[in-house]
């Protein structure tokens, strides 16, 4: 008995001094969209042809949802607008488009690529699902801009948003 004791003490002192190594990201290179990025290494990055998105996943489903970032590059043809205005116009849209939407915050900035980007976060329901969305518009060139969508249930945001800051903050034009 004292034996399994001391065996099993030390198990878990191994355990415990054990170093979890973090899995390194994944590097994604998309010349479609002429962007690369880093994502989670357990996520999944799959192009969805017919929507002309680019769509990561998280491995595991949660509370009826899998946590999930979309990326498309779209033709952004009002340039009279300033960004606060485009984000204003963004919130509209989404307001109409979005049951029980809510904006939670809002801002201009110069996104980490060195790219004029905006944000909004806001949450709304999907399928009887509460969700809160970050939508990143970074300003690529006059006239196109990459919109990434992260969305996540609302209890989880917290769990899944660092791993979504993976995506979003490493983002930069191609080489």
């Amino acid at each position: 008995m004292t034996r399994t004791i001391a065996i099993l003490g030390l198990i878990c002192i191994t355990m415990a001094c054990t170093k979890h190594e973090v899995a390194q990201p994944k590097k994604y290179v998309d010349s479609k969209r002429g962007v690369q990025f880093e994502y989670p290494s357990d996520w999944t990055a799959e192009e969805l042809s017919e929507q002309n998105v680019l769509l990561l996943s998280s491995p595991i489903m949660e509370a009826n949802w899998q946590t999930n970032v979309f990326i498309e590059l779209r033709s952004d043809l009002e340039t009279s607008q300033t960004p606060e205005q485009r984000l204003s116009t963004l919130a509209d849209h989404l307001k109409s488009t979005k049951s029980g939407f809510a904006l939670q915050s809002s801002g201009v900035f110069t996104h980490a690529g060195g790219l004029p980007a905006g944000e909004l976060i806001y949450t709304h329901t999907s399928q009887g699902v509460p969700l809160t969305e970050s939508e990143v518009v970074l300003c690529l060139e006059p006239r196109k801009a990459l919109f990434v969508n992260g969305s996540a249930v609302t209890s989880l945001w917290s769990k899944y948003q660092p791993q979504m800051s993976v995506i979003f903050d490493s983002i930069r034009r191609a080489a």
